[in-house]
C-alpha cells in the first residue's frame, strides 16, 4: 500500500492509498488545498477542523450541483427533448467556465502574495 503526504493550507496529512493511485490522490489534495486557500483568503484563518469541514461542504455542494446538471441532461436525453438537452449542456459548460474562472482568479491572487 502506498502513502502520499498532502499539504492542505499548510497542514500535512499522510494518506494511504492503493498502489498506482498516488497521482490521483495528489491531484485531489491540490484541489482541496486550493479550496482551503480560497476559504482562508475570504474569511481569514480558522481552526483546522472547521476549515476541513467547510472544504468538505464546498466540495459536496459542487458535486451535488454537478449531479443535478447530469440528471437534467439524462432526463433531456431520455425524453428526446433536444432543446432541453441543449439548455442543460449550456448550463454545465457555463458552470465549468465559471469554476475555471474562479480557479484562475485564486491562482492569480496566490501568485500576487
Amino acid at each position: 500500500m502506498a502513502q502520499v503526504t498532502l499539504t492542505i493550507v499548510g497542514n500535512p496529512y499522510t494518506i494511504s492509498c492503493g498502489d498506482g493511485q498516488e497521482a490521483q490522490i495528489e491531484r485531489l489534495g491540490r484541489y482541496l488545498d486550493q479550496r482551503g486557500r480560497e476559504l482562508t483568503a475570504a474569511i481569514g484563518p480558522i481552526q483546522e477542523n472547521l476549515l476541513l469541514a467547510m472544504i468538505g461542504l464546498l466540495v459536496a455542494d459542487e458535486l451535488a450541483e454537478t449531479y443535478g446538471e447530469l440528471e437534467e441532461l439524462r432526463a433531456a436525453n431520455g425524453s428526446g427533448g433536444a432543446e432541453a438537452k441543449a439548455e442543460a449542456e449550456t448550463r454545465v459548460v457555463d458552470a465549468l467556465d465559471a469554476m475555471a474562472d474562479r480557479i484562475e482568479s485564486i491562482a492569480e491572487r496566490l501568485r500576487g502574495h
